[in-house]
């Protein structure tokens, strides 16, 4: 029974992610909205966002984006201020310190601001939260790369209150960069993500290790990975000796349930399962294998797909996933597919994995010295447009997992540490 309940968990998800379910539920959130006045409440504008995260950017979709353009000022304007930092969880704090970093000092004459630094983040919601960020933006240009796709979300356009203030939102989803695009304000996109910071020292090919494995899928336990295509595909496949390796964590997701999936799908004997592994220990997973998987319908940008490229390993990715930038698969890299087509790909990636060369493609363009480098010249051209000052450029940080200075902690000398940032910019109670 445990199994059963597993498999109709994941289908009830998959099934929410049908074209006329979505448009279903989108109606319903716009009804919702113009039943609760429309923009006149900031729990109507909500609903109203999350219709549009249900809805494609074409027919309904593109009114609800005029609808969240045009009401946005108004609900800016009616939000309350923001909870005491101390609603804060200690992992919450945790994450904001794991997942922050200073890429360019603020250059000052007395208080005076000569030249801005760069703040990276991961978690916008906590910055908020913890620091007075009028008084960062006017020392900092802001970058932020949300965790998730689906950018019509209440925790990161509530940054547009900082409208004087250019803020760059990381968004390798087209959608997402379209859609910050649309709402001409403050939150600029560029087509950066968290698939472009992968440490290529750490995730690269190894001498003298054979292929052991035929596919690689690397995700966490959640339903939003999707483990029952992979074991629908297996069961398909007759090659008996087809072999796989699951590299997992408990995240959003257990380990039973994935365990009383495989044996309901019969595939226990196809599959190798190693748990919480570190980034080098996966890095060889990676290594003894000949395709690596990413199954998921939607997330934010996936790093491990791309992890694989450096350790020079082809990735399949389905076509309709929404979140990873899919013009990172290519000749090179490896195949966008239809789920229908898992088990031919799989099978044809067992003969065929010499034919790509992803780590030689993902130097060239998504590397963080190349990344790095393009996400300077962003920075440096958004500040010469606003008649600002640059001078030095931004150091390099990779993702492995959280962010980190690249290639070592030495390219820091003489930044400020985000305690430092605390000190400094930390709210004494409660700001707008």
């Amino acid at each position: 029974m445990h199994a059963y309940r597993a498999l109709l968990k994941r289908k009830l998800f998959d099934w929410s992610f049908h074209p006329a379910v979505r448009w279903t539920l989108s109606a319903a959130l716009f009804a919702g909205y113009l039943l609760r006045g429309g923009d006149g409440k900031p729990s109507a504008y909500r609903l109203l966002l999350k219709a549009h995260r249900y809805a494609a950017r074409q027919g309904l979709g593109l009114l609800y984006e005029r609808a969240v353009q045009r009401h946005l000022p108004y609900w800016l304007s009616l939000l309350p201020a923001l909870p005491s930092p101390a609603s804060l969880t200690d992992g919450q704090r945790r994450s904001f310190h794991r997942r922050t970093l200073v890429l360019k000092a603020p250059r000052l004459a007395g208080d005076e601001v000569v030249e801005k630094g760069v703040l990276f983040t991961k978690t916008g919601w906590e910055l908020m939260l913890l620091t007075d960020v009028e008084r960062v933006l006017e020392h900092y240009t802001l970058v932020v790369e949300p965790g998730w796709s689906g950018y019509a979300d209440p925790n990161l356009l509530r940054l547009c209150a900082y409208r004087q203030h250019d803020i760059v939102v990381c968004s390798p989803e087209p959608s997402d960069f379209d859609f910050l695009a649309s709402l001409n304000c403050n939150l600029i996109p560029v087509r950066l993500g968290a698939s472009d910071w992968v440490n290529p020292t750490v995730f690269r090919p190894l001498e003298r290790v054979a292929k052991e494995y035929d596919a690689v899928l690397v995700a966490g336990w959640g339903v939003y990975k999707r483990h029952h295509a992979l074991f629908a595909a297996l069961r398909r496949i007759r090659q008996l000796d087809y072999k796989v390796a699951l590299v997992g964590v408990e995240w959003k997701g257990t380990r039973a349930e994935i365990d009383a999936l495989i044996d309901l799908y019969g595939v226990r004997d196809r599959l190798v399962i190693y748990q919480s592994l570190s980034p080098s220990e996966v890095n060889e997973v990676l290594n003894r294998s000949r395709v690596n998987l990413i199954l998921t319908l939607r997330e934010g940008a996936n790093k491990s797909i791309f992890e694989g490229f450096f350790a020079n390993v082809p990735g399949i990715v389905l076509a309709n996933n929404i979140g990873i930038n899919k013009n990172h698969i290519n000749e090179q890299t490896g195949r966008l597919i239809s789920e229908r087509q898992l088990p031919e790909a799989l099978l044809w990636f067992r003969s065929n994995y010499q034919r790509f060369q992803p780590r030689e493609w993902a130097l060239a363009h998504i590397s963080p010295e190349v990344s790095t480098a393009k996400l300077n010249e962003f920075l440096r051209e958004l500040a010469l447009k606003r008649g600002e000052t640059w001078t030095r450029d931004i150091v390099a940080k990779t993702n492995c997992p959280d962010p980190v200075y690249y290639p070592d902690e030495r390219v820091a000398e003489g930044l400020p540490t985000v305690d430092d940032l605390l000190k400094q910019y930390g709210r004494r109670g409660n700001v707008p």
